[in-house]
């Protein structure tokens, strides 16, 4: 990639009006007006913390809306991935204010006629709405069109001319864009489009190249002949998916549902800048304590110095996932100070608690070693100690 980024900063000096260089409206053209578009793709993340690829099978569907102001087309949304407990799958769906997402057994549901709110994007931000940034929706060739137009008029990107290239045998055109923010390349991306149709074939991007926290993303599509099945109506979208909507459908999803099922994937950054995952059936190498805290009550402290003297007690060993919300890294560490060995604390982690279903904070979850949520207790109670220690001794050897 050191190549590329010095190619691209040559192409740049040496080519001042390549934001405008002729081609890449024809390819937002194409890009907006895909008509009942359909794809199969996989979408895979290299992390140089992990040893293995995390890889998801993605079936892509859109259809242009140009009267919706919310999103350039409604689409359907489908993945898998392959977890230690088998495929885990998903869905999201978006037609005319209305957003559906289907994953860890729920459906979380946004409509512009109960509130309007989630779907607006803030005015002077990067900050959009939940329709727009709906996972794998920025993979549609609709999204890819409003993605290279915002790049074009944004000065942190330079995007360098299309050039003729071959993509896995495919006559393909390439662009490849870069963002610098302080004189810092903080993220590097190639697109390839198919010469004929200009519809995307492959992208590849690498954020942060160089540091700690570098990652690489390869998306690879395959086109399909089969027409877009975009529902346009919930009877449409109930109709593909029957069962999810029977058994799985809860506007007001509750943290009391959690008990017995396997915490949700999340992925949230650490103190020290790095990322903890943790895919839904995922195990953990031991009994594990989820604390979902907020920096700014009163009994954060108390719980941490609660459930450490409850774990030193305990002739059974557990972890303790520290999930503090807010990204104010200093808060959260005087909030868990001296981290301990088995220990993790993670910030920004209001997500995962909303993925839970915390209506409020403090929560403490128990897992036991499957992934799977054994306890939940809500709010601070001056038994917590022995709350904890009940609670880990009754998780069988075998959890």
């Amino acid at each position: 990639m050191k190549g590329k980024a010095r190619l691209l900063m040559v192409l740049a000096a040496l080519s001042p009006l390549c934001l405008q260089a002729q081609g890449i409206a024809d390819i937002i053209k194409a890009l907006r007006t895909a008509q009942s578009y359909t794809a199969r793709a996989t979408f895979t993340v290299t992390l140089p913390s992990r040893d293995d690829d995390v890889t998801y099978r993605l079936s892509l569907a859109g259809t242009p809306s140009p009267a919706d102001t919310l999103s350039p087309c409604s689409y359907l949304l489908q993945w898998e991935l392959d977890t230690p407990s088998g495929p885990s799958r998903g869905w999201s769906s978006y037609f005319n204010g209305n957003l559906y997402a289907y994953r860890d057994h729920r459906i979380r549901e946004y409509h512009t006629s109960w509130d309007p709110s989630p779907f607006a994007s803030a005015k002077g931000s990067r900050t959009t709405g939940v329709q727009r940034t709906t996972q794998f929706v920025s993979l549609l060739p609709h999204y890819l069109a409003d993605e290279l137009t915002a790049m074009s008029a944004d000065t942190l990107h330079t995007i360098c001319p299309p050039q003729p290239a071959s993509c896995d045998g495919t006559d393909a055109i390439r662009i490849d864009t870069r963002m610098t923010v302080n004189s810092e390349t903080v993220q590097e991306k190639s697109y390839w489009f198919d010469s004929a149709t200009l519809l995307p074939l492959r992208i590849d991007t690498e954020s942060n190249p160089g540091s700690i926290t570098e990652q690489s993303i390869s998306v690879r599509y395959t086109p399909t002949a089969t027409p877009a099945e975009v529902p346009q109506t919930e009877e449409t979208l109930i109709s593909l998916f029957p069962e999810h909507f029977e058994k799985y459908r809860e506007s007001n999803f509750s943290i009391e549902n959690l008990r017995g099922t396997p915490l949700p994937t999340f992925a949230l950054p650490t103190a020290t800048g790095e990322r903890y995952t943790h895919h839904r059936g995922e195990p953990f190498r031991a009994p594990t304590v989820i604390a979902l805290l907020d920096p700014s009550t009163s009994f954060s402290p108390r719980i941490v110095t609660d459930l450490r003297t409850a774990i030193d007690s305990s002739p059974t060993a557990a972890d303790i996932i520290w999930a503090v919300t807010g990204t104010d890294t200093d808060a959260a560490e005087n909030t868990a100070p001296g981290l301990r060995p088995g220990e993790h604390l993670l910030i920004n982690s209001s997500s995962l608690a909303r993925d839970c279903g915390a209506a409020s904070l403090p929560v403490i979850l128990i897992a036991d070693t499957s992934g799977t949520v054994r306890k939940v207790i809500l709010g601070y109670t001056a038994d917590l100690p022995t709350l904890i220690l009940q609670s880990i001794a009754l998780l069988t050897p075998t959890d």
